[in-house]
């Protein structure tokens, strides 16, 4: 079975470029069976819902390519739709078939699939900054923007421990399934390591890291006989082997920070190639 991973797609802020049609092509061309997008297609969460399973019906039309994801921070934003409640939007989710969110698990071929959006609890904070001060979401006059569109942002602390209850689901729903030969794929939008997080003497970086993910989802799905784990928000592209999993952080990220790969050339099907990891299982 051969399966792409892949996240941060963020259309609309990608619009010049025809990330999904290229995708698509991309797929073709690996002669994908499964293709997993860890979060952040679109800051809309209507557009994400439609842009995917539009991205599954072009792939259907001449390949058995299937396609799944998890909705990322953007994705749950109300920016777009401001009447909309945060618990509105996640239940959007969790009722799209494509979506990984609040499933049991997924299986296809020889892998089992399970996934949430996860959150972050200031684990990967400096630890010289208080609760308060990460609460306020704001340091050096900037603000990160969940805190205007998703009123999670209230409590992060309940809001992961929500998250993790519902992967716990999953990964038991698939535990008792799993077979010693099948692959259990765990996908998060969040970081689930600290590896991934941004290097501290980058400006503000000490305090940002807060809103990236946190340890606790990774302590959770070393519990469980997890292979692979599939990321993204942090715009890194980046392999981390560990603890018997293999980490993986495969993002798109935005076109203005394309040239900073130093790749041939800053063309969207050249970032698409270099983001896009590709696993045999």
């Amino acid at each position: 079975m051969k399966i792409g991973l892949i996240s941060d797609l963020h259309i609309d802020i990608n619009e010049a470029y025809p990330v999904m049609d290229l995708l698509a092509a991309k797929c073709r061309q690996e002669s994908l069976d499964l293709l997993v997008i860890a979060g952040d297609v679109s800051e809309t969460p209507a557009r994400t819902i439609e842009a995917v399973h539009g991205l599954q019906e072009n792939l259907q039309k001449d390949t058995g390519c299937r396609v799944c994801y998890v909705p990322g921070n953007h994705d749950m934003w109300n920016k777009n739709c401001p009447d909309r409640k945060t618990e509105e939007i996640a239940e959007a989710f969790e009722e799209d078939p494509l979506c990984l969110s609040g499933k049991k698990a997924l299986q296809e071929g020889g892998c089992f699939l399970v996934g949430d959006i996860g959150w972050y609890d200031y684990s990967f904070a400096s630890a010289s900054y208080s609760k308060d001060q990460l609460d306020s979401m704001r340091t050096g006059g900037r603000t990160w923007q969940d805190k205007f569109f998703n009123s999670w942002t209230g409590d992060n602390e309940a809001a992961m421990k929500a998250s993790l209850a519902r992967m716990r689901e999953s990964l038991e729903a698939a535990k008792e399934k799993i077979s010693a030969e099948e692959t259990l794929i765990a996908v998060t939008h969040m970081l689930p390591i600290r590896d991934f997080c941004v290097p501290e003497d980058q400006k503000d970086w000490g305090f940002f890291n807060a809103f990236l993910g946190g340890e606790a989802i990774g302590d959770l799905l070393r519990e469980y006989p997890v292979k692979i784990a599939v990321c993204g928000h942090v715009h890194y592209r980046s392999c981390v082997e560990k603890d018997g999993i293999r980490w993986i952080c495969p993002c798109l990220g935005y076109h203005s920070e394309w040239p900073l790969y130093g790749l041939a050339d800053d063309e969207a099907d050249t970032h698409i190639a270099d983001a896009l990891q590709i696993m045999n299982i």
